[in-house]
């Protein structure tokens, strides 16, 4: 092969350059047509995303929970979380739901973490210690106020190992939260451990500065029989400590389950409004125990000034003091303390579960309860024997070994303000000893209730006493509202009853027997009256309850449909009531007609003037009596005008038809039929 020349080299160099060139050129042609085509791939991607986002939110609006507006979600979002806290979060150291939420879609979880309410809810619910979760949701609810919550699952008293758990899950829990104490709205601690309780209780006495936001405060033990062995729970006393005027509290609810209330500092006592006191019967003889006795409890509720509710659950205070003046069966020298009756002032509300008949009026005794409004009791069977101390209560002071051999009570108190009384019990024996050292004078609203257990398609109801036999004075001039419930009326009683109960507007009787009695009394008619049109005698007023305007049946089955039919009936406004209307100047002729006998009208008394001679005749007034209680005796006008009954409402009654029930809106009833 010839050599070439270096001109022949340079030539070829330059030819290779130049196509070289000429590709480079192409290249950046593909280049820019790759460039342009990747963008018309990107546009056409994001088309395709618009498109899809659009048609996901045309689906999105279908559904309901889309309509609304963010504003309403958050609060829907919050309900959520504080109602679903105790059901879906046992066993778990964080509340779930709010995490339940912010992973449902964007929009939620967006909404989820600007609102910092949402996470304020701390419930450490499990005893193993976890530090990120408690520290996650304090991050997150900003600075919201915070509700505590700490009830791990319970466990034997004797399993050590779950206790030292409990013990440092909640040492750990009360020192994350050292610095945003004054942040804690609500505490709830529910330990099966009482060192664990000792520990919430010191950090509260500690802290008690830094407490500034605190309303709520739940302290409790699951377990029936917590021993306080080793603690100091039993001997600390605050209510005796300094008082701390100074510092303002707005601390409204406490609420103690076995826990000895003199742990409580008197300073945050003073701003409660609610109470609610928990002391079970004892069931084991563990020692050493807690004993709730009258003296902690008088010293306890006398730091409440502003109470306005109280609520006792199978709670009965042993009686290790006396009053000021011995009542009828003590004697004046004993070994008990002496104190007078504590003045609740503001006392509106009372509720008291599983109570025993003896020991209800020892117990009012000790209170003076001006302003109190409702009184809800639960009556108990006393039993007939009293072994363990832990159940002495009441009045048993004289004989501490035997319920049956105590000595019985004197003295009558009057709920001059009471309006509302609703009784539970499960005999009537246990209802007459109960409440028949009571005078009610005001009373508006009454409930009587079996509070037994009755198989659902019971037939046999428990006898109501006479009215007369349960309380001391049966006139409830006042009374608007009468409810029984699962009891048996007997024949004749609901005439007396209902005679008692002259300014009656509702009846309610639920799952009760002897219906039919109760229902023709009230139709019973005052007496006979001729009827113009119809040229023919007919029944006019009514005997009972003239202002009755609703009745409501709820699973009463003894009772037929015309006795509820006569009942309305006799209180429509008939059309021959011309009658009466135009003979209503002639009162005195119109009741002998109906009455069947001459009417004579009194003389007119004359009452002496303060100058011993005799003035004008004195103006009519209603008889009282020596307690001040109005008379029960229905005045001929309104024993001959009574109201119509504007509504019945039958429920759960199937002798009764739909169509039967609607025949009486021909008298202008509202009637509703379940």
């Amino acid at each position: 092969m010839p050599k070439k020349s270096s001109v022949a080299i340079d030539h070829e160099i330059e030819v290779l350059q130049a196509q070289i060139t000429i590709l480079q050129r192409r290249e950046a042609d593909f280049v820019h047509i790759l460039e342009d085509m990747a963008r018309l791939r990107d546009s056409v991607m994001a088309e395709q995303v618009a498109l899809a986002s659009q048609i996901t939110e045309l689906e999105n609006q279908r559904h309901p929970i889309n309509w609304l507006p963010s504003e309403l979600l958050i609060q829907i979002f919050v309900a959520v979380t504080e109602d679903n806290d105790s059901d879906t979060s046992a066993g778990l150291a964080y509340n779930p739901s709010p995490v339940i939420i912010s992973q449902v879609c964007k929009k939620w979880r967006n909404l989820a973490f600007a609102t910092s309410t949402l996470w304020s809810h701390i419930s450490y619910r499990s005893r193993t210690w976890s530090t990120s979760p408690v520290c996650a949701f304090i991050n997150r609810s900003g600075s919201s106020l915070l509700d505590l919550t700490f009830s791990p699952p319970p466990y034997h008293i004797d399993n050590h190992d779950a206790a030292e758990d409990e013990q440092l899950a909640c040492k750990y829990l009360l020192y994350t939260l050292g610095s945003h104490l004054s942040r804690v709205r609500s505490i709830t601690f529910e330990c099966t451990s009482t060192a664990s309780m000792q520990l919430v209780v010191e950090a509260l006495i500690e802290n008690l500065h830094d407490l500034k936001s605190l309303r709520s405060l739940d302290l409790s033990f699951p377990s029936h029989t917590p021993c306080f062995a080793g603690t100091t729970l039993l001997t600390l006393d605050e209510l005796d400590g300094q008082s701390l005027s100074d510092t303002p509290r707005v601390l409204t609810y406490l609420r103690l389950r076995q826990l000895p209330p003199r742990v409580i500092s008197s300073s945050l006592l003073r701003s409660v409004k609610t109470i609610e006191l928990s002391f079970p019967l004892r069931r084991s003889h563990r020692a050493p125990q807690y004993i709730l006795r009258m003296s902690h409890m008088h010293r306890f509720l006398s730091c409440a000034p502003e109470l306005q509710e109280l609520v006792l659950m199978e709670t009965t205070p042993l009686r290790d003091v006396v009053l000021e003046e011995p009542s009828e069966g003590q004697t004046a020298d004993n070994p008990f303390a002496v104190v007078v009756p504590l003045e609740l002032p503001k006392l509106r509300s009372l509720t008291w579960k599983f109570a025993y008949p003896r020991d209800v009026y020892t117990f009012m005794s000790f209170f003076n309860m001006p302003a109190l409004e409702r009184w809800e009791i639960l009556i108990a069977n006393s039993p007939t024997k009293r072994n363990d101390v832990g159940t002495l209560r009441g009045n048993h002071w004289n004989e501490p070994d035997s319920f049956i051999q105590a000595e019985p009570l004197g003295g009558v108190l009057s709920m001059i303000t009471l309006k509302e009384l609703c009784v539970s019990c499960q005999d009537g024996d246990s209802l007459i000893s109960s409440l028949r050292q009571f005078f009610f004078p005001v009373l508006e609203q009454l409930e009587f209730a079996y509070a037994g257990k009755c198989p659902p398609n019971c037939d046999h109801k428990h006898p109501l006493p006479r009215l007369d036999y349960v309380f001391r004075d049966p006139r409830l001039p006042h009374l608007t509202h009468f409810t029984l419930s699962h009891l048996d009326v007997f024949a004749g009683h609901g005439k007396l009853m209902l005679g008692y109960m002259p300014a009656l507007v509702s009846l309610t009787l639920i799952s009760c027997t002897g219906v039919d009695g109760v229902l023709e009394t009230l139709a019973e008619a005052y007496g006979l009256a001729m009827d113009a049109e119809r040229k023919a005698t007919r029944g006019c007023g009514v005997r009972v309850c003239p202002k009755l305007e609703r009745i409501t049946l709820w699973g009463c089955s003894d009772f037929k449909f015309k006795s509820l039919f006569a009942a309305v009936f006799a209180r429509a406004q008939p059309a021959g009531s011309s009658m009466l209307i135009k003979a209503q100047k002639d009162e005195p002729s119109v009741v002998s007609t109906i009455l069947g006998r001459k009417i004579r009208p009194l003389k007119k008394p004359r009452v002496a003037s303060p100058q011993g001679g005799l003035s004008s005749p004195a103006k009519p007034h209603t008889t009282q009596n020596s307690h001040g209680t109005a008379s029960t005796l229905i005045p001929i006008e309104e024993a001959l005008r009574p109201v119509h009954i504007a509504c019945v409402h039958v429920d759960d009654c199937p002798q009764i038809t739909e169509d039967e029930a609607l025949l009486l809106e021909e008298f202008g009833t509202v009637v509703v039929y379940r």
